[in-house]
């Protein structure tokens, strides 16, 4: 979000300033995925070229609700559509805030966009989606202003669809600055969401409870200190990688059933294979 002599020009212009030269987007202005995602550009808003540091006096949230109960979910059935909402609150600063921008960033453990955005029709003028390396965000299209509710409250919506089955947790990482639209950086709140981490419902990894001489069964998943593995065969050798492809068990054995000890393997999505198998998903609390 450097300024120019143009961008400058532009912004002074304005009544309502967001991101000063970035009024239509950071990631449009080539500054990439800001809201501190660990991505292709790793960045935030909050740096000293741009906004300083967080301010605490912009209170940031961010929420991915069921479109059905409009309840924050702490978990996402693969392929099913949720509303982000985003909001921002510095009702606590004494002066007025006319303005704010955004930017929100959908991410997997391998550092990838998660599933899909849609801008509502209603605010298809406003915002927009943006390719940033791996990934892309959502971010402000064009100026924001204030919610009717009150002085210095901000909010933007819009919908996620999530994943295919056997994925990965998907993190959000959001940004929001309201500004005060004097034509620079000084006197702008800019704040960042807490990350708020989805995992896959269990219902999505239910695995075969039959299984023929090829196949095999375990539970529970999500799983917490014990997996438990089966097979019509004898089983041989065990492995268990993480999502990134990394090995955190190997075992050999010689028994129709295993009981792996997940005590020291931390909390995620993980893939086990029994004989050489085809590797299959499941989750670590």
């Amino acid at each position: 979000m450097k300024k120019n002599s143009v961008a400058f020009a532009l912004c002074m212009s304005l009544v309502y300033i967001v991101f000063c030269s970035d009024i239509d987007g950071p990631a449009h202005h080539g500054h990439g995925d800001i809201t501190g995602a660990v991505t292709a550009s790793v960045g935030r808003c909050q740096t000293g070229t741009c906004h300083g540091s967080n301010n605490p006096l912009n209170i940031v949230t961010l929420q991915v609700l069921d479109t059905t109960t409009m309840l924050p979910v702490t978990t996402y059935r693969a392929n099913q559509t949720y509303l982000v909402s985003l909001k921002g609150d510095a009702t606590a600063v004494t002066t007025n805030l006319p303005g704010f921008g955004f930017q929100v960033s959908a991410v997997l453990g391998n550092h990838t966009l998660a599933g899909s955005y849609t801008i509502p029709t209603l605010v298809a003028h406003n915002m927009h989606t943006f390719p940033c390396g791996a990934t892309t965000v959502v971010e402000q299209s064009t100026t924001l202003g204030q919610d009717t509710t009150g002085i210095n409250k901000y909010s933007v919506q819009f919908y996620w669809t999530a994943p295919p089955p056997f994925t990965d947790s998907v993190s959000f990482y959001a940004l929001l600055n309201a500004v005060n639209g004097n034509g620079g950086k000084t006197g702008d709140f800019p704040d960042a969401a807490p990350i708020v981490t989805l995992y896959e419902s269990a219902a999505d990894n239910v695995e075969m409870v039959t299984y023929s001489n090829s196949d095999f069964s375990y539970y529970p998943n999500p799983a917490t200190t014990s997996l438990y593995v089966k097979a019509a065969m004898k089983i041989t050798s065990i492995a268990i990688f993480d999502a990134l492809g990394r090995n955190v068990f190997s075992g050999k054995f010689n028994s129709l059933e295993v009981n792996i000890d997940l005590s020291t393997i931390i909390p995620g999505s993980y893939f086990v294979q029994v004989n050489s198998l085809s590797a299959r998903r499941f989750t670590k609390n």
